[in-house]
């Protein structure tokens, strides 16, 4: 299914109603079949994996990088309906940089969790793919000189800038204690999903990015427990593999 929406008026509305209405009807008949994969930087495994231990029509396996970007240059790659990242990882060969661009050029689905901003710094394309950066080192960009940051344990005031799209759909604002990131750099063609007033946080904390044949989707929220725990970014997630799976299964296959 290959489906684009502009919510203009009440018919876009309706049309986001009855999307979210075949994505739980799908849900219920077939599980999602997702690969997590981690690697590179530290989490609670049992509290994060309770996030998707509470989708009931989700099946997912899990791979460590390098292993995962070697399994991702494979055909059987393709058994999975989307791929979530969450890890932090620097070294990619260049045919995995290929199967990486091949997949999204299919119309593979991908999700890229909070760290994961902060991989591959020296694959210039991998800013293209996700839709934003997290540089480790100072960088110029249009005159700015951007010196990424983080800051933990901090009640970030998170806005839906689109309460109509699929992946936010009844989330209402809401606090979250979680990582900060600041002056990380976000693309300007990114459409923003959710965003915040706190002047040390980069301004969107969740946005679409079109590469290819797929609209990338990254969430900043979800460093450890308190985030974890959090109804809305449980929610979020939730909504975010329901949607991102109905918008690319049927384009990918």
């Amino acid at each position: 299914m290959n489906v684009k929406f502009f919510f203009l008026t009440s018919t876009g509305a309706i049309a986001v109603i009855l999307l979210t209405g075949f994505v739980t009807m799908l849900s219920k008949t077939k599980p999602i079949n997702v690969l997590i994969i981690t690697g590179g930087h530290g989490f609670e495994h049992g509290l994060f994996y309770d996030v998707f231990n509470a989708q009931p029509h989700l099946h997912y396996d899990t791979m460590v990088q390098p292993q995962a970007n070697a399994f991702i240059a494979t055909p059987d790659v393709d058994k999975y309906d989307l791929l979530v990242f969450y890890d932090m990882f620097d070294s990619i060969l260049p045919a995995e940089q290929q199967a990486y661009v091949k997949l999204l050029k299919k119309g593979k689905a991908m999700i890229f969790l909070h760290h994961s901003l902060v991989s591959y710094q020296n694959w210039e394309e991998f800013i293209k793919v996700v839709g934003g950066k997290y540089h480790t080192h100072p960088v110029v960009i249009k005159g700015d000189t951007l010196k990424a940051n983080y800051e933990h344990d901090v009640i970030m005031p998170v806005k839906v800038e689109d309460k109509l799209h699929p992946v936010t759909m009844g989330i209402n604002d809401f606090d979250i204690l979680d990582e900060v990131y600041g002056e990380t750099e976000i693309l300007p063609t990114v459409k923003p999903l959710l965003s915040t007033t706190l002047t040390k946080s980069m301004r969107y904390l969740a946005w679409i990015n079109h590469y290819g044949n797929s609209d990338v989707l990254y969430i900043q929220l979800g460093h450890g427990p308190s985030a974890y725990a959090n109804s809305n970014y449980r929610k979020l997630i939730r909504q975010a593999i329901e949607w991102s799976y109905s918008r690319h299964t049927a384009f990918s296959k």
